[in-house]
């Protein structure tokens, strides 16, 4: 079941106690960031046609939370599905990254 142990009560997955550099974090989806940035000091310009709402607030954590989790697993993915065109990706040999899949498969 997506890689957690089908005969305990409890779901862990080791892989997660790594969290990724923020540095490579940034690398994924660099504006929202930003975004974060403006929403939590609500900085939106009085012109600016969006406002902060709830579900403004909520997307970027969502989407801060899935660039963490993607490059956690991606790490275990990129070795069940080696042919992806994703891998290709430049993120994908960055240095930082390599060094965190290193020390991924030593937990995993």
């Amino acid at each position: 079941m997506a890689g957690f142990p089908t005969y305990d009560r409890y779901f862990s997955l080791a892989r997660a106690a790594r969290n990724p550099p923020t540095s490579l974090c940034k690398k994924l989806f660099p504006v929202i960031g930003e975004w974060y940035d403006r929403l939590a000091a609500k900085e939106l310009s009085p012109g600016d046609p969006i406002q902060p709402t709830v579900a403004e607030n909520a997307f970027v954590q969502v989407i801060m939370m899935f660039r963490k989790i993607f490059i956690q697993d991606s790490v275990l993915m990129m070795e069940l599905h080696p042919c992806y065109p994703i891998w290709q990706h430049s993120i994908f040999s960055d240095p930082v990254y390599l060094s965190f899949k290193s020390k991924v498969h030593i937990i995993a």
